[in-house]
């Protein structure tokens, strides 16, 4: 399965699996290491008092006390046995005609079938050296174990049955937030992103990805009201210049006409379609821009394109009798020149526009890679500063019709500087002049 709630419970399983198995198992041989130790201790106790009886006779053939021929009479499930020289020299009677196993440390055997347990003791007495062995029945005590161990096993599995199912519940619990995320995001359309956003109180993990999402709802919503306006502003700047075209057409098929009035038709006509290709061809220039993703970059001289831009414009300065200065010393620019080239060119032609009859315009250099364009012209008012890169935006729509342009070509500026991670600021006042701040890195 794919899923990151399986996967999620699958881990947690295997986890709680791995470490209640190595409680389990520690608690175990714990518990089997103490009972052990409890019957060697038991056990070595009896060898230790054989021993002091040994001493006591001088010689392995001592005399049984009561207490000891009780508790290693035939029946008794204890034993023990003296060996020297790697012979048994004396055994219990517990083990009638049988022998222990010599063995060479504390350790369980089976004995008649039965489980026993058996340890060592070494005694020398002038200097003859002695090992008595002495061995206990130990079946209650491993089936004592074997039950402990049954219980535990099946507590091990409750409780890892009981932390499987909190697993559960928390993976649904901490995967409850990213459920809703992904909610939010599956109903998504372009229609309602403004009113989609994700609640940023959740845990600390996730709010960077809610955050990003938010800011990218944000831009998505913001870049789709773009859009929609950018269509309708193309639609409403097309529809005039068509409308001429339709209504000049009608007038001049609807009766005879003299050839000047043809003329003056099909040059309304001819203006009117010059209008439309200008505004297609800087939307293409838009487009173009907004998909570049290789610019052909090399090192440009910034003075040389702002003096290449005004001598292009030369003729409308003229025109508006506006004089055109450019101070500073030049610094070079890694950028596409054709693209530096036209936003010069835009913004002189702006200044040009949007001037005085015999204004004037400054272009001001600065070695810190800045390039200010200052103008004496009729400015921009503070409302309108915020718009001024929106595409088709006119500063002054009241005189639309009197200065040519479409509202495009900050805009386009923009976008250029955009690609060269350059920054673009206006600062104007109305009846006084605009200042375009331009700065390179």
């Amino acid at each position: 399965m794919n899923s990151i709630r399986f996967k999620l419970f699958l881990y947690y399983c295997v986890i709680s699996f791995a470490i209640f198995g190595i409680l389990g198992t520690f608690l175990y041989l714990s518990l089997e290491n103490i009972v052990l130790e409890s019957i060697d201790n038991a056990l070595i106790a009896n060898a230790k008092a054989i021993a002091t009886l040994i001493n006591e006779d001088s010689g392995i053939n001592f005399q049984y006390s009561d207490e000891m021929l009780k508790e290693y009479s035939q029946h008794s499930n204890q034993y023990f046995q003296i060996i020297q020289d790697s012979k048994i020299v004396e055994k219990s009677k517990s083990l009638g005609s049988d022998s222990l196993p010599i063995v060479s440390s504390a350790q369980t055997i089976h004995f008649k079938n039965k489980p026993i347990r058996i340890v060592l003791y070494h005694l020398t007495i002038d200097k003859e050296h002695f090992v008595i062995e002495c061995a206990q029945d130990i079946e209650n005590k491993i089936d004592l174990l074997q039950n402990y161990l049954s219980i535990l096993f099946l507590s091990i599995v409750g409780a890892i049955f009981l932390s499987a199912l909190g697993g559960l519940f928390i993976v649904n619990t901490m995967l409850k937030p990213i459920k809703k995320i992904s909610h939010t995001i599956s109903k998504l359309s372009e229609s309602n992103l403004f009113q989609s956003h994700i609640d940023e109180n959740v845990v600390d993990e996730l709010k960077p990805l809610t955050t990003s999402f938010n800011r990218t709802f944000e831009r998505l919503d913001n870049a789709f009201t773009k859009q929609k306006q950018f269509v309708a502003d193309v639609s409403h700047e097309l529809k005039t210049p068509l409308s001429v075209i339709m209504m000049e057409t009608e007038i001049a098929l609807r009766k005879q006409r003299s050839v000047q009035e043809y003329i003056n038709a099909i040059e309304q006509i001819k203006e009117s379609s010059q209008h439309m290709k200008g505004i297609v061809e800087t939307l293409f220039k838009l487009i173009k821009i907004e998909n570049t993703q290789l610019l052909e970059k090399k090192v440009i001289d910034i003075k040389d394109i702002i003096q290449k831009s005004a001598s292009l414009l030369k003729d409308q300065l003229e025109k508006k009798h506006i004089s055109c200065s450019i101070k500073g010393d030049t610094f070079l620019i890694d950028a596409d020149e054709t693209l530096i080239m036209e936003a010069f060119l835009n913004l002189i032609d702006n200044a040009i526009k949007y001037n005085k009859e015999n204004g004037t315009i400054d272009i001001l250099i600065y070695p810190e890679k800045r390039v200010e364009v200052v103008d004496s012209g009729i400015g921009i008012s503070k409302e309108s500063l915020g718009r001024v890169f929106d595409k088709f935006y006119r500063v002054d729509p009241s005189r639309s019709k009197e200065i040519e342009g479409l509202g495009l070509g900050l805009g386009l500026v923009k976008e250029i500087l955009d690609l060269h991670n350059a920054r673009i600021e206006i600062e104007s006042t109305p009846d006084v002049g605009t200042k375009i701040l331009l700065s390179f890195y």
